[in-house]
């Protein structure tokens, strides 16, 4: 299941830029009202079942913004509410430097930018998932003994 499935009309449509002067009371806050969603997209941590979690909340944008400008996707597509999900602090680092696929077709709809969308998230998840358990053997090594 993809997080936007969950999004007033299915994140299909736009729905509204987040706009905030910090993720936590800010931007990501609107967005977490807007969408209902309040958990990592990629690990599924719940960033509101304590002060600690709420601390790690992060906004990502699924489509990066560099590369929307990149391929002059419009900026409305970009920093609409439909290109972002929540991400813990951890999941947000990870894959950081994510590099989209090359277009053969740059989306001409918005609906043609939610598949693209779909395509990224799907392929970054994988990513980060890697990294996650990367991290997980590292960790389990006890490096700081």
């Amino acid at each position: 299941m993809m997080p936007f499935d969950s999004y007033p009309q299915q994140g299909r449509l736009l729905l509204r830029r987040a706009v905030g002067s910090n993720c936590r009371h800010g931007y990501g806050l609107l967005f977490m009202r807007v969408t209902k969603q309040t958990t990592c997209a990629y690990c599924g941590f719940d960033l509101v079942a304590s002060f600690e979690n709420w601390l790690q909340m992060a906004l990502d944008h699924v489509v990066p913004k560099s590369f929307c400008k990149s391929v002059a996707l419009p900026d409305e597509w970009a920093e609409d509410c439909i290109n972002k999900v929540l991400a813990c602090s951890a999941c947000n680092g990870f894959d950081n430097r994510y590099k989209a696929l090359a277009l053969t077709v740059c989306p001409q709809s918005v609906e043609a930018f939610c598949l693209l969308r779909d395509h990224i998230f799907a392929e970054r998840k994988a990513r980060v998932a890697a990294c996650r358990q990367d991290e997980q053997v590292f960790f389990s090594e006890r490096p700081w003994e």
